[in-house]
């Protein structure tokens, strides 16, 4: 573990922590008390920029408020970064999977992933056009759950071969052509696939023409939810499986 003072917004090291802002590459900056916290407790956490020392057993950077705003993409930052390594593509597989189909808004995302973590999805298969776990937002909106997920990135074409070949049977959801989710008869001891998609155009055709079936939730006053709120109801209903 090192220790060391910074002061200036041009040191070479700010300046490439800043080019992380943006662009994240095998590293990533997370921001505030929890999220450092997270990182830390899951071994993710390579390095700390805080205004006081915040007395971790990892490389700290003691630095001024001044260049945590510079680095930060919160209006009114708490005064402490970490920079966290990005997670080495997962190999092994749970019993419950999320594929997420071009999802991009990185709130729902976040909000995506603290569902999957509560409900045991612990496996996440991002398709192409999908927002990044990395977009700052989406780990702000995560509280952290990007740190104990497994994620996976898969090409489209082979999502569904490569998810059979592991065993899952996969559901799409979709408002057309698809079974009232309280109807649904799952085998709650088969690992189970669930894909969510974008929030104007849902899942795929592609996709949904090669599921074991594809669901929907029941409502009334209004024809659809966010993307964020439907996949919480879905992934509370197969977690509570009798």
């Amino acid at each position: 573990m090192n220790k060391m003072t910074i002061k200036s917004k041009s040191n070479s090291h700010i300046k490439d922590l800043a080019a992380l802002k943006n662009k994240p590459a095998k590293y990533f900056l997370i921001e505030g008390f929890h999220l450092v916290e997270m990182a830390y407790e899951c071994g993710a956490l390579s390095e700390v920029l805080a205004v006081k020392d915040p007395n971790l057993n990892v490389d700290t950077i003691l630095t001024t408020i001044e260049i945590i705003e510079k680095l930060s993409t919160s209006m009114h930052p708490e005064p402490i970064l970490g920079l966290a390594k990005m997670q080495e593509e997962a190999k092994n597989v749970g019993n419950r999977a999320l594929i997420l189909d071009r999802v991009q808004d990185p709130g729902n995302l976040g909000t995506i992933l603290r569902s999957a973590l509560s409900f045991g999805f612990f496996d996440i298969y991002f398709l192409p056009g999908t927002c990044s776990p990395y977009n700052s937002k989406a780990i702000q909106a995560s509280q952290g759950a990007i740190f104990k997920l497994r994620l996976h990135f898969l090409d489209q074409e082979k999502t569904l071969e490569e998810l059979s070949s592991l065993g899952y049977e996969v559901y799409g959801t979709s408002l057309r052509d698809s079974l009232p989710l309280e109807t649904y008869s799952f085998d709650k001891a088969a690992k189970i696939g669930l894909i969510m998609g974008n929030e104007g155009q849902g899942v795929r055709e592609s996709l949904l023409s090669k599921t074991k079936a594809n669901l929907r939730i029941s409502m009334g006053g209004i024809d659809s939810l966010n993307v964020g709120v439907a996949t919480g109801i879905l992934l509370h209903h197969i977690y509570s499986l009798k």
